[in-house]
């Protein structure tokens, strides 16, 4: 059988034998009957690896206020997908006393003993979003990058320095400029994906790769 993998990355947690969920398109004109949306690493936990669904929690959890964001206690108004200067970010937002802000989502599927990483590939694009986001500060907005972590039970959210240390780099310089980085885990099963509790975001902890492609195999 032939799926869609909702996913750009590497996913090197899809290894032979690996338990995966699917879900049925109801496109009868796709080329693919089914999308795969997770992977249960070690047979022991779900991983979500839809890239389209950190975007859709967040957009439900900032109109509900879920989702806290500092500098703001009441979120008035979001808007999905905007533009700014030479970049499109994926929130931009009013809060209260009119206080205006963008945040940028990554969704996290990389983990290994709790500890959950980005990115899992080099990205240009999340380093200019970083970019971006100190710009807005200039600009008097408040500029926020979240973290969605597609499993459950994660201790700490860092930067996986050896895929890609100019990311931590430019983050670092974000921070001291002032936008916030927030991380999230997230409850999951076969078929769903629920915002959990904030994780925190933390440079100094360092990220050893759980060596995949040995996802299959059980935790030492």
């Amino acid at each position: 059988m032939t799926v869609h993998v909702k996913n750009t990355g590497r996913t090197t947690i899809l290894q032979p034998n690996v338990t995966t969920a699917l879900v049925k398109s109801d496109n009868p004109a796709r080329k693919t009957q089914y999308d795969l949306v997770a992977a249960k690493k070690y047979d022991q936990f779900w991983i979500n690896v839809d890239s389209q669904a950190p975007n859709k929690i967040v957009k439900t959890g900032l109109g509900n206020n879920v989702i806290q964001l500092p500098g703001i206690q009441q979120i008035t108004q979001v808007t999905p997908e905007v533009t700014f200067l030479d970049s499109r970010l994926d929130f931009s937002g009013i809060g209260d006393h009119s206080k205006k802000f963008f945040l940028e989502v990554k969704g996290v599927t990389l983990e290994n003993r709790g500890i959950a990483a980005f990115p899992d590939v080099p990205t240009t694009r999340g380093l200019k979003h970083v970019k971006t986001l100190q710009k807005a500060l200039d600009k008097g907005y408040l500029s926020y990058l979240l973290f969605i972590i597609q499993m459950e039970k994660i201790t700490a959210m860092t930067i996986d320095t050896d895929i890609f240390e100019p990311l931590a780099v430019e983050i670092s310089k974000a921070q001291k400029r002032g936008v916030h980085v927030l991380a999230y885990d997230c409850q999951v099963t076969q078929d769903s994906l629920n915002l959990d509790q904030p994780v925190p975001f933390d440079l100094n902890q360092k990220f050893v790769s759980d060596g995949l492609p040995s996802s299959i195999k059980k935790r030492q």
